[in-house]
């Protein structure tokens, strides 16, 4: 006989896997399984939560489960939802204040209201995963509370200034002042974490310039 992937095979070795699995669940060791004995899953899952217990009518879904890959769930206000994206970046700051790196891979469907107070209702807020480049960094926790920073824009080989280095001129736009006094008319563009992109004829690389204390 020919197995082939996807074939369901009965072996002997199997059977008596069967049979000493069954007293640990408190089943007879018939090795015989009926169909709604056991839950077959295309990879290995992690129970997130046991909906039931023990005498509770088997109607209901018995339990969730997720994959064991770890990810991280964060809860962002509707309002904002609009400016997350699938594979968008995050950096999520651990417990220990160590970075790890991910990326958007799931927004939920399910608006949840918010339930912050008596006085003042939460707003109400859809999860979004986070998937870790590395899940090895965070392999020690199972849960704990976390910060995540949504990279919203970037600029790579660019060069910035501090924002006090800024002078506003009176017939419009932005100038540089060297050390030394003269102006270099220079272009705005990205702001971020006290820092603008900046450009322009006369703007270079480790060009010194005056900026406010």
């Amino acid at each position: 006989m020919t197995v082939r992937e996807g074939d369901g095979v009965l072996t002997s070795a199997l059977t008596a896997a069967i049979r000493r699995w069954q007293p640990t669940v408190g089943m007879q060791p018939t090795g015989v399984l009926d169909t709604s004995d056991v839950v077959v899953t295309q990879a290995a899952v992690r129970v997130g939560e046991v909906l039931v217990q023990p005498g509770d009518e088997a109607a209901a879904e018995l339990m969730t489960v997720t994959s064991t890959t770890k990810s991280v769930t964060v809860p962002v206000e509707a309002l904002d939802i609009g400016s997350i994206k699938r594979q968008q970046r995050v950096t999520v700051v651990l417990p220990d204040r160590s970075e790890a790196k991910g990326r958007v891979s799931g927004i939920s469907s399910v608006i949840r209201g918010g339930q912050d107070s008596a006085d003042q209702p939460g707003r109400s807020k859809i999860n979004v995963t986070v998937s870790l480049d590395d899940p090895e960094v965070v392999k020690n926790l199972d849960s704990a509370p976390v910060e995540a920073h949504f990279e919203a824009e970037s600029r790579k080989d660019v060069l910035a200034v501090p924002v006090g280095a800024l002078l506003a001129l009176r017939e419009g736009g932005y100038a540089l002042r060297r050390t030394g006094g003269d102006l270099v008319p220079a272009e705005t563009g990205m702001f971020a974490e006290g820092l603008v992109e900046i450009s322009g004829k006369g703007v270079t690389d480790g060009m010194r310039v005056e900026t406010t204390a």
